[in-house]
């Protein structure tokens, strides 16, 4: 195989020349998101995760994904405002739908199991709350604000518009940290969102759309910070 990643790359970057290498690293929490401008290497130091085993299994990986040919996107190919829309219809309409959705399912499950679980359903709902509010703002500012901003700079490259697109940016990079800090701590206190044992079925089904809901937001994250913001 001509390319071979490296510890030199940025995980960003390998998540954009091998999407299912975002698997891989959600597998030992290597944080491509927010992280992505961090190497390989930096992210596997950190771990203390084994570099040449971990780059040997990755590559082996990205073989696989070479030969098989599939399609994908590699976004950074793209114009700003094609990812524009795939990030408000792929998931900004996921993350409102499902907000909505777990926070009904939490407040059900922390009225049935309080007796049993309620010191971990209470931590729960609390950080799930404070999750939905930071998102749901986040997302609106995104699309009235950010992404509004970079289709009229788009059009006209007017620096002081660019100015404004940095402002936002940067406001947006922060509110993203904030969400995964969240994530983090909705994390442990889930045991990685393993419902206990012998929990019903709406019990497991919360906790495993708050994982998806975390996965989703982990593309979604990387999709701006390490390809959208990039091209501006």
């Amino acid at each position: 195989m001509k390319n071979t990643i490296n510890v030199n790359q940025k995980l960003g970057e390998v998540v954009s020349i091998f999407p299912g290498s975002s698997r891989i690293f959600n597998d030992v929490k290597i944080d491509y998101c927010c992280g992505g401008h961090d190497t390989l290497g930096e992210a596997l130091k950190e771990k203390g995760i084994n570099s040449d085993e971990f780059i040997q299994r990755l590559n082996e990986e990205y073989k696989k994904f070479v030969e098989s040919n599939e399609e994908y996107i590699d976004w950074r190919k793209e114009k700003p405002v094609n990812l524009m829309e795939n990030i408000v219809d792929t998931h900004h309409d996921y993350t409102k739908r499902e907000l909505k959705e777990i926070d009904g399912l939490l407040s059900k499950i922390l009225k049935v199991h309080f007796g049993h679980h309620g010191e971990e359903l209470l931590k729960v709902h609390r950080l799930f709350g404070l999750l939905k509010i930071e998102l749901e703002e986040h997302l609106i500012k995104e699309e009235e604000n950010l992404f509004s901003l970079i289709k009229e700079y788009e059009v006209t490259k007017d620096e002081n518009v660019k100015k404004e697109i940095d402002k936002f940016i940067k406001e947006t990079e922060d509110e993203h940290d904030k969400a995964g800090d969240i994530l983090k701590e909705l994390e442990k206190i889930t045991r990685d969102f393993k419902a206990p044992e012998g929990a019903c079925t709406s019990y497991r089904l919360t906790y495993d759309k708050i994982h998806n809901l975390e996965k989703d937001l982990f593309i979604h994250i990387y999709k701006e910070n390490s390809v959208l913001f990039e091209m501006i």
